[in-house]
């Protein structure tokens, strides 16, 4: 099993409907998200992107975890009920006081 930051975990739990109460706990108030080539700043566009984006997601497994410039980079599965289920993406994460300040997906 990956050892992931606290944030982290919350946001990769937070897939699920059963967690999501618990979203705004992993994200900073300033904090912004690039994915799909649209770019969400502050818990509330960030908070809805995150419900619509995930909406056809079944399944998030993070694979693997690396360190680069800063950033904390899990490579994780994600399946569901979307084109190209399961794909392999990249979670860039950029933190600050244990808060994600920078998210960008690839």
């Amino acid at each position: 099993m990956i050892a992931l930051p606290p944030a982290i975990v919350t946001y990769f739990a937070a897939t699920h409907d059963a967690a999501r109460h618990s979203f705004d706990t992993c994200f900073a108030p300033s904090a912004v998200v690039q994915d799909e080539a649209r770019t969400h700043r502050g818990l509330a566009e960030i908070k809805a992107w995150h419900i619509a984006a995930n909406a056809p997601v079944s399944a998030v497994v993070p694979l693997a975890l690396r360190e680069k410039a800063g950033r904390s980079i899990v490579t994780a599965k994600v399946s569901g009920s979307f084109k190209g289920s399961p794909a392999t993406l990249d979670f860039s994460f950029a933190m600050d006081a244990g808060l994600i300040t920078e998210l960008e997906i690839t």
